[in-house]
């Protein structure tokens, strides 16, 4: 039986070279993106060069409870089975903005929404992992995880910089990645998180201040995206045994184990970001 993947953000960037891998893998693939019309034309695109996928396309904002609902409510009644989920969309803030709960916009769309949608799945992919005993959640962090801190989490500061924003987000997906090993271990369902590298896309491009000027310096030597894509292209379709079964929960970079490297990365914090965050499931 064929694999489906669901990959959030997945009309450009990393995500797009990520489906598009899966695809010519022969995954089929669920789409989940923001923007409908740019959404279309990836799937258009990979469908054309995949004939023999099945590509479809779910619109959500993950920076919306209700969006992220619906989106799931839509999945579980269309669909049999997920075997692969990748929590990879996010972004750079170009400004602060909070959300109704008065949590910064990006950390939202990055954890609480990525949360809430495998929160959502989770009685879909437990039942495709009965079945298989191979169901894989992959959530796109970064080497920015470093710069993030847990006492800034799901707190308005208003003179916070978007680039600490999101160093937060993404040692929040770090902390996610191992709750999610944690709270499905023994079900077959194995939880990772990555770094891509630093991958030219247009995620910061909106960037003000230094943080986007060192990115624009710095824009030569950036990796592609489809570089960018590897780790999780090997998350989601190695051998087990390739990946390694004490890895689950792990951290990757360039389709290795790595250490984080921030003090906030403890048992303890994992547990808190888990229990806050089933909050606004």
């Amino acid at each position: 039986m064929k694999k489906r993947a669901l990959i959030t953000g997945a009309n450009s960037g990393i995500g797009l070279s990520t489906a598009r891998a899966l695809a010519h893998r022969g995954f089929d693939l669920i789409l989940l993106v923001r923007n409908e019309t740019k959404g279309r034309e990836a799937q258009a695109e990979i469908q054309k060069a995949n004939p023999n996928s099945q590509v479809d396309l779910v619109q959500a904002s993950l920076d919306d409870a209700d969006s992220v609902q619906r989106a799931a409510e839509h999945i579980k009644t269309t669909y049999d089975r997920i075997d692969v989920l990748i929590n990879n969309a996010g972004y750079t803030p170009a400004k602060l903005e909070f959300t109704d709960e008065n949590i910064e916009r990006s950390f939202y769309a990055s954890h609480v929404g990525h949360f809430a949608l495998t929160w959502y799945l989770s009685d879909m992919l437990k039942k495709t992992a009965a079945q298989t005993g191979d169901v894989r959640i992959i959530t796109l962090s970064s080497a920015a995880h470093m710069g993030g801190r847990v006492d800034r989490m799901f707190r308005r500061i208003d003179t916070l910089s978007p680039m600490l924003a999101y160093c937060d987000d993404k040692l929040a997906n770090l902390l996610f990645a191992k709750g999610a090993a944690k709270h499905f271990e023994g079900t077959g369902i194995r939880s990772f998180s990555v770094h891509p590298g630093a991958v030219k896309t247009n995620f910061a491009s909106d960037t003000k201040g230094i943080g986007g000027a060192i990115w624009k310096l710095m824009s030569p030597f950036l990796r592609t995206p489809e570089r960018g894509a590897e780790t999780s292209i090997f998350l989601a379709a190695a051998p087990l045994k390739s990946i390694g079964e004490r890895n689950n929960g792990a951290y990757f970079v360039d389709m290795a184990p790595k250490t984080p490297r921030n003090r906030d990365v403890t048992d303890k914090n994992v547990q808190w970001l888990w229990e806050k965050s089933l909050k606004f499931v």
